[in-house]
Formats: structure tokens, sequence, C-alpha cells
């Protein structure tokens, strides 16, 4: 699989990977990592936050996707962050590596639960979550900066 650490040069390619698959399903909304601050500067902000990590997946020399963690503001919670992919790069088992990075990578750094925010039109997405034995929540954690998606999950690690 193509896939490797976040490098500053990725920068633009993930903006415009994760605004476009939001705008796709319509989940281009304020409140969003549509909206994030740190969006344009992602690299920055992964090799710069301890204990979070983001891979980028790469297909004949392009961006396609990726995906990472990092921490939660509860303590010992890390958060599934940002794993999106072009429609291209779909059903060719990315989806599947950059889960098992995230899980992976999360146990190793010590955190007790993987978080996610998502919407409930991300139908494929939520499959795989189940998949991996994400339990669905009622609501948000407290903390959360993604204050408009209407489905949260956590991994006991």
């Amino acid at each position: 699989m193509p896939l490797r650490l976040i490098e500053p040069r990725d920068n633009t390619a993930l903006r415009q990977v994760i605004q476009s698959t939001l705008r796709e399903y319509h989940d281009d909304l304020p409140g969003t990592a549509y909206y994030d601050p740190q969006l344009g500067q992602l690299a920055a902000f992964y090799q710069q936050t301890p204990y979070a990590r983001y891979w980028v997946v790469e297909q004949q020399g392009q961006i396609v996707g990726g995906g990472g963690i990092a921490p939660f503001p509860q303590s010992g919670v890390a958060e599934l962050q940002k794993l999106y992919l072009l429609p291209n790069a779909r059903g060719q088992g990315y989806a599947t590596q950059l889960m098992q990075h995230c899980i992976t990578t999360a146990r190793e750094f010590g955190y007790h639960t993987l978080y996610l925010e998502t919407f409930k039109n991300l139908h494929t997405a939520i499959k795989m979550y189940e998949k991996y034995q994400f339990q669905p929540l009622t609501a948000a954690l407290s903390g959360t900066a993604h204050s408009t998606c209407d489905a949260w999950y956590s991994l006991a690690l």
C-alpha cells in the first residue's frame, strides 16, 4: 500500500481531498473538518503534536487520501481524524490500511480509547467503523471541535 507519513508538501492536496469529499456528501458545513483552522497546515499540526500521526495515500504520485490520530481533550483518548479518500481511491483497501495504522499506533501510544465523529450519511464509513467494533455513542464527547457531526463512535483499545 502506498502509505507514508504526512509532509509539508502534502498540505494543499490534502485540504482539497478533505474539502471535496465533504462537499460530495453535502457535509461542507461550519463546525466540520471543512473549516478546521489547521486544514492548510496539516503537516505542521501532526508533526508538532505529541502522540499524533497522519498517513497520506498516494496513487501514481497523486495524493488521493489520508487519515490519522491525535490526542482528544479527554485523558487517554485519541481521535481518529480526517480519514478521507477521493472516489477513485475507494474500494481498494486504503481505508482498511489507514484504520489499521491508526488503531495500532493509538495502542502503541498508550491511548485507552479511540474516538471519532462523523455523519450518518457516510454509510460506507460507518460500516467500516462497525467492522472494527467501534461502538455508537448517543452524543459527542466533551471537548469536541466539530459541533455539526451527527454520529459519534468509540473503540476501547
